[in-house]
């Protein structure tokens, strides 16, 4: 990463937990912590309005899954690094963090130096996936890799609704909207939508 102040996010709806990173962060000269947000919609605005170089987002927050939003950013803003952060137990969340693209990976446990080593090597372009074990790391089903939410839209485009239609009916941008449909068809390695209508009616999506 080449630019001498790194504008940073921090996703996440624990308030308490929230400002003690924030503290860890002010500590970083380099690091410009631009806002505290809690939802993919707060975090689509500002992507929009600023040049974001780096989010610490919370796997499970409370109404959306942080593993979709990690992809959903990852498909329009590759460039942009993604740590998440989770109390859960690593081992069970391995699959999902490894099919979301995220840049590492640090429990909410870790100390505050790591904190800081942890992203400083991220920034410099490693990967650092702290108490995840890399041979645990496996492929999983289709049927598993394949979200709620995305279920739901997969089930409204084999009913023939457009992206608008289904960002009303889910309350839910366009724009993610068609980020989920991309995620789905990369997930499936699908080419169209018509491919994408096929399987599901094939494997009962």
């Amino acid at each position: 990463m080449n630019h001498s102040t790194v504008n940073t996010l921090i996703v996440e709806d624990h308030l308490l937990f929230a400002e003690g990173l924030s503290l860890i962060l002010r500590d970083m000269p380099h690091l410009r912590l631009l806002k505290i947000v809690s939802s993919c919609q707060e975090i689509e605005y500002l992507l929009q309005q600023h040049r974001i170089d780096l989010i610490l987002l919370d796997i499970k927050l409370k109404d959306e899954n942080g593993t979709e939003i990690c992809l959903m950013i990852k498909e329009r803003y590759p460039d942009t690094k993604i740590i998440l952060i989770s109390m859960f137990d690593p081992s069970s969340l391995t699959a999902e963090i490894k099919n979301c693209k995220a840049d590492g990976y640090i429990p909410k446990s870790t100390d505050a130096q790591e904190v800081k080593r942890s992203i400083n090597a991220i920034l410099k372009g490693e990967n650092i996936f702290l108490e995840l074990d890399p041979e645990s790391v496996i492929e999983i089903p289709f049927d598993k890799l394949i979200t709620p939410r995305e279920r739901e839209i997969i089930a409204l485009i084999k009913q023939g609704k457009t992206a608008k239609e289904i960002s009303a009916m889910l309350y839910i941008s366009i724009f993610t909207v068609d980020t989920h449909r991309k995620n789905i068809l990369k997930k499936l390695e699908l080419n169209s939508i018509k491919d994408l209508i096929a399987f599901s009616v094939t494997n009962n999506l």
